[in-house]
């Protein structure tokens, strides 16, 4: 761990504002080319294979999400303990905690390799997804689950990085594995003609470059070493006891998910192709909120380890205020250029090509009217998990299931198939408001333990 100089930032010194801003902005980059794999499937698809072949790829995003949620939350929960033993500057049990990531991790991928692969198409079948495109679906979704090693790497590799305050190494991994997804879709599409899976095979090799740079760079600066390896049960049952709340609050929101797109399959290819549309370019939105978040995780993280109590106060608010005025202009964005948006993913020779073309942009102004909504759920959720609290974030996560579920099979009852784009905004501002007011809570509780006003 010699190395780790270059790429270590210490976050409990110096304005919780520029910190904060500072460390989210390579990430917002590097989540924007993360997410820019899908979208950019999605476009390919949509222009160039036909609206069948974007509604496949669109139906299988929630059962995408649910997988690699996993894959992508496990690393993040384990990214606290990491942080929080860097702030108290404990090198010798900091190589254990990740030592024992990396062990969990391995365990993890297996699990989840064997459940994607044998519910694969039992959850199609009970997802409703249209006949005509249903064989597409799994085709596209089968050859991405193949990929699952490759994406654990990558998000383990870069929580250790981000634990250690180093956000810029993961930037060059994504922005290295984008370009060279967009070549290969173009490639493999356009001129080998691959169809769905030309762009499924283009992002699973994308990934593994991008895991192979997070990989050298951990490794380069010598952020911790196998040396003296052992399983240590306390640091596991710690880890577990972050982790696990961390992705179970992912599988909940994706099971949600996948009741709303169940009732979105039961409207037909055409509706999904438009809904798709507007999903993908949800991903977009959210790229500045989970970068905020992550941000906002270490930043508590580490000033939590070193009990700076006062410094979790004002970095939470200051994200909260950045998180805001980044969703406000995000959303005006959105408002006025929201129709052009979704063009990008439509062929115009599409049959129905305005009635795709409306709800994909009726789906984008609902969902900027409450981006504010989703920035602060971020914000706070990130806030609390790096307070060592995982519960009250997974508690969240139930709650956005049931707004979500429950508002799916009743707005449009009363408005029709649009009540769907509002099953989703609700969501987020009913959770946004629990996570602010256990915030303040869960801060004062501790707060005052730390000063011996009361007892854990």
């Amino acid at each position: 761990m010699d190395g780790g100089d270059r790429v270590e930032k210490q976050m409990t010194q110096g304005k919780p504002y520029k910190i904060i801003l500072l460390f989210a902005l390579p990430l917002m980059l590097g989540n924007l080319f993360n997410q820019l794999y899908y979208t950019v499937d999605s476009v390919i698809v949509g222009r160039f294979v036909g609206t069948n072949a974007l509604s496949a790829v669109g139906s299988t995003d929630w059962l995408n999400y649910l997988f690699m949620s996993i894959i992508m939350l496990f690393p993040q929960g384990f990214g606290i303990l990491i942080a929080k033993t860097y702030g108290k500057k404990d090198k010798e049990n900091l190589n254990k905690v990740i030592q024992n990531s990396l062990f969990l991790s391995l365990i993890i991928l297996i699990v989840v390799l064997i459940l994607s692969e044998s519910l694969t198409k039992p959850f199609l079948l009970l997802l409703n997804t249209p006949e005509d495109i249903i064989d597409l679906a799994e085709i596209y979704i089968r050859i991405i689950f193949a990929g699952i090693p490759l994406n654990m790497i990558y998000h383990m590799t870069s929580s250790i990085l981000r634990s250690f305050g180093d956000s810029k190494s993961p930037l060059i991994a994504m922005i290295v594995a984008a370009v060279l997804n967009v070549v290969l879709d173009l490639l493999f599409i356009i001129t080998f003609k691959l169809g769905i899976a030309g762009a499924a095979i283009a992002t699973v090799i994308a990934q593994g470059f991008s895991a192979l740079v997070t990989t050298f760079f951990v490794f380069r600066h010598r952020l911790f070493t196998f040396k003296g390896f052992s399983l240590d049960k306390a640091i596991i049952k710690e880890l577990m006891l972050l982790a696990l709340p961390v992705a179970l609050q992912g599988i909940i929101i994706s099971l949600g998910g996948l009741a709303i797109q169940g009732k979105v399959n039961t409207y037909g290819t055409l509706f999904v192709a438009g809904f798709t549309a507007g999903n993908k370019i949800y991903g977009l939105l959210e790229v500045c909120a989970t970068s905020y978040g992550l941000a906002i995780t270490t930043f508590v993280s580490q000033n939590y380890g070193a009990k700076r109590f006062d410094r979790i106060k004002k970095g939470t608010n200051s994200g909260a205020v950045l998180s805001v005025l980044t969703s406000l202009v995000i959303s005006l964005i959105i408002i006025f250029a929201g129709k052009y948006i979704v063009m990008l993913f439509l062929d115009k020779n599409t049959t129905d090509y305005n009635y795709v073309l409306e709800v994909g942009t009726s789906y984008l102004k609902v969902m900027a009217y409450f981006l504010f909504s989703l920035y602060l759920l971020y914000n706070y959720r990130s806030a609390i998990q790096g307070l060592s609290n995982t519960i009250i974030p997974m508690t969240s996560g139930v709650l956005e299931l049931i707004v979500r579920v429950v508002c799916a099979y009743t707005i449009p009852l009363a408005i029709g198939s649009s009540g769907l784009f509002y099953s989703e905004v609700l969501a987020w501002f009913g959770a946004a408001i629990f996570l602010i007011i256990s915030f303040y809570l869960l801060y004062r509780r501790k707060l005052l333990n730390n000063l011996g006003v009361i007892s854990r």
